[in-house]
């Protein structure tokens, strides 16, 4: 019979989790205050720990630092009825496995103890209906997700708020999922919750939007991860302006294949767009890999650039990656009287007068266009499926990118 340990102050909150637990076949220990729960945790060695952040005295997070100096492998799953990114992400570094947001859902609060317990779920949570399905033909591959629990600080291009996202491994056939902090919606990563486009991709689910996705989507289609969960506020921490923090994140956090498998969109016919103004071009033709060329004409100082990107993960993270976000200080000027790109600052964007960069080196003389890759790779991923085939762009952006993915959607998921 496995161990659990709830530490909260709320007697209420002790008193009807603890019972639930029961029912469930826990045993469980309870503790009102942090000393108390050091105690029990040293005696017991409870399997899991639900750990309230918000306690007198002694604080959640001095008790989270005192049982992880205690025993590093223990698991905790933090729990608080003021919920933030920051504090999520703050519980999360410090070494908890997890963060749930008050009220208390029990069939969240199970399917967390169980994936912590299990180290993937005997069931997948819901998360509005949207789930990879299942794989019957010939090409299937591996569903993969991280082999851990990893965090990302950081601002919002578009907000310029402080935020953070945490990422955990998921179950087989869940997807990519955005849990919103601390609303506690999920939203697939799928194009049927697609919400704006133009400066960055977001999804919208009943309440909540999770904004600026396309650099982690990118960084999942190319590690081949198929299931997450990502908890966020409003919008996507944007590093550098590029992809690489993600990748390196995901490289420490490892990446594990899954039983179940996935097949990918093979493109078995020529699928272009209707003709598109200001000399713009998208089409997708058969590949036996993924390959994008890109042409990119722009006025000084970006000019005509052109790439082919074809290549595994490691190509990606050596030569797409690092190609950070950019725009015209007229654009930002634009933008900050719409109320986006608050967030622009000069170590995480490339800011461009008409003669040059302005506060950064380039770190590829084609920077700009690999860019464009970047983002490319991202929103195509909104299908929840790698895609083999020929991607031809010239001069398009997210707008141009949706809708290529929604064409897709409409031909081949009928």
């Amino acid at each position: 019979m496995k161990k659990i340990l709830i530490i909260d102050d709320e007697k209420d909150i002790l008193d009807s989790l603890s019972s639930l637990l029961v029912d469930e076949g826990f045993s469980v220990f309870k503790a009102m205050d942090g000393k108390n729960g050091l105690s029990i945790f040293k005696q017991e060695k409870p399997d899991i720990v639900l750990l309230d952040i918000w306690m007198p005295e002694m604080d959640g997070l001095e008790v989270l630092r005192e049982i992880k100096r205690f025993d590093e492998h223990s698991i905790i799953i933090v729990i608080s009825g003021h919920g933030t990114i920051s504090t999520a992400v703050e519980a999360v570094k410090m070494g908890a496995y997890d963060f749930l947001e008050k009220p208390l859902f029990f069939d969240k609060v199970i399917e967390v103890i169980t994936r912590a317990i299990a180290g993937e779920p005997h069931h997948r949570a819901e998360v509005g209906g949207v789930t990879i399905g299942k794989s019957k033909g010939p090409h299937i591959i591996q569903q993969k997700t991280i082999g851990k629990s990893t965090v990302v600080y950081g601002v919002g291009l578009h907000s310029g708020v402080k935020t953070g996202m945490i990422l955990l491994p998921m179950p087989d056939y869940t997807g990519i999922v955005f849990e919103h902090v601390p609303d506690g919606e999920r939203i697939p990563a799928f194009i049927d919750y697609v919400y704006s486009v133009g400066y960055a991709s977001s999804v919208k689910g009943r309440n909540c939007i999770v904004r600026t996705i396309e650099h982690l989507l990118a960084a999942c289609h190319m590690y081949g991860i198929t299931n997450l969960l990502v908890k966020v506020s409003e919008e996507i921490p944007i590093g550098d302006g590029s992809a690489m923090e993600i990748c390196q994140k995901m490289d420490e956090a490892g990446i594990v294949e899954q039983q179940g498998g996935i097949e990918p969109l093979r493109i078995a016919e020529k699928v272009q767009l209707a003709p598109l103004s200001n000399g713009q071009y998208l089409s997708i033709e058969p590949s036996d890999h993924l390959e994008i060329d890109y042409l990119l004409e722009h006025p000084k100082p970006i000019g005509i650039q052109h790439y082919h990107f074809e290549g595994d993960k490691d190509v990606f993270v050596r030569d797409i990656a690092p190609a950070r976000t950019f725009g015209f200080i007229k654009d930002f000027e634009r933008l900050a009287k719409m109320g986006l790109g608050s967030g622009g600052r000069i170590d995480n964007v490339i800011i461009l007068s008409d003669e040059e960069a302005i506060n950064t080196t380039l770190r590829f003389e084609d920077e700009f266009v690999r860019h464009k890759i970047l983002d490319l790779i991202g929103d195509i991923y909104l299908l929840n499926r790698p895609i083999i085939g020929k991607i031809i762009a010239k001069q398009t952006g997210h707008l141009e990118n949706i809708a290529l993915v929604k064409e897709l959607k409409k031909r081949f998921f009928r």
